[in-house]
């Protein structure tokens, strides 16, 4: 599995953010709420797209964000969060929702330490289009790992 390369210019996701930790069960379960609260969200500019976002913090904590892009000057619902995604090079990745496990394993398992580069400290992005439905695990989604320079 090759990535593409590109630079990705900067956004704001909005949506719900949990505390945890990788592999939770309860980062499945946000999305149904997150769904069910998209109405709203002003200002999205992907219609059909939702984004999955995802930085560490000490002591493997793992904040995830189910979220729309939306435009810079949107308002934030009660109870959700935005975050700026910087600009910057990112590996796409591209696979069935059914192989995200695998596929995460030979991501940064296999691929980046590989690859001459190191993962950025952005966000990591999964991305779901507007064809994406979790109860067809054949479904395309994508992860975006930010990268940068080895060194």
């Amino acid at each position: 599995m090759e990535p593409e390369i590109v630079v990705r210019p900067a956004f704001r996701l909005v949506g719900l953010e949990i505390r945890t930790r990788p592999m939770s069960p309860e980062i499945p379960a946000l999305w149904p709420r997150f769904v069910a609260r998209l109405p709203e969200i002003a200002g999205v500019t992907e219609p059909g797209v939702t984004w999955g976002a995802m930085r560490n913090e000490p002591d493997q904590v793992l904040v995830y964000l189910a979220a729309v892009p939306v435009a810079a000057d949107a308002p934030i619902p009660a109870g959700m969060t935005a975050w700026d995604i910087p600009s910057g090079p990112d590996a796409v990745f591209e696979f069935p929702f059914r192989d995200i496990g695998p596929a995460l394993q030979f991501i940064f398992g296999t691929w980046l330490p590989g690859s001459g580069r190191q993962q950025d400290a952005r966000p990591v992005l999964e991305r779901y289009g507007a064809d994406f439905s979790p109860d067809q695990p054949a479904s395309p989604m994508q992860v975006h790992v930010p990268l940068r320079p080895r060194g």
